[in-house]
């Protein structure tokens, strides 16, 4: 993955093709649906790209359906960044020191977003996940 121009119209799409195409961020997510099958929960994740399949947004979403509909969204807006939204408190905010429902990142420079940031991105996103996991089924989950 190379660093993304924010100040391209069509950055958004990129970045969710980019994400989509991401094969260890794939495998990460699958791990994640494995654990939680392991448990006996149903989960479910896909990519969007706006304006196919009816998606208003550039997103990635984890979904838990059972036994409380929740999910953890990564959502990508042409020139305007990315954030991450939950329906829980699950996502840590910047200085690390509590969670969130919803976290917003700019890029560094302001005109892109590095490969570095992109892969705590990711870990973020990893981790709020697990979060919502621990705080719809209560599970004591060792994974951060």
């Amino acid at each position: 993955m190379t660093d993304l121009d924010i100040s391209q119209a069509d950055y958004a799409k990129q970045l969710i093709q980019s994400l989509e195409q991401d094969k260890t961020f794939n495998i990460e997510l699958k791990e994640a649906s494995n654990v939680f099958l392991e448990k006996s929960i149903e989960t479910y994740y896909d990519f969007y790209e706006k304006g196919k399949r009816g998606s208003l947004f550039n997103c990635l979403i984890f979904y838990f359906p059972e036994p409380r509909q929740s999910d953890v969204g990564l959502f990508i807006e042409d020139r305007r960044g990315l954030y991450i939204k939950a329906d829980h408190p699950v996502i840590p905010t910047q200085d690390n020191s509590s969670y969130t429902m919803m976290r917003t990142f700019i890029p560094h420079n302001f005109k892109s977003f590095s490969t570095k940031e992109i892969q705590a991105i990711k870990a973020i996103y990893l981790k709020a996940i697990y979060k919502t996991a621990e705080q719809v089924f209560h599970l004591d989950n060792k994974k951060n």
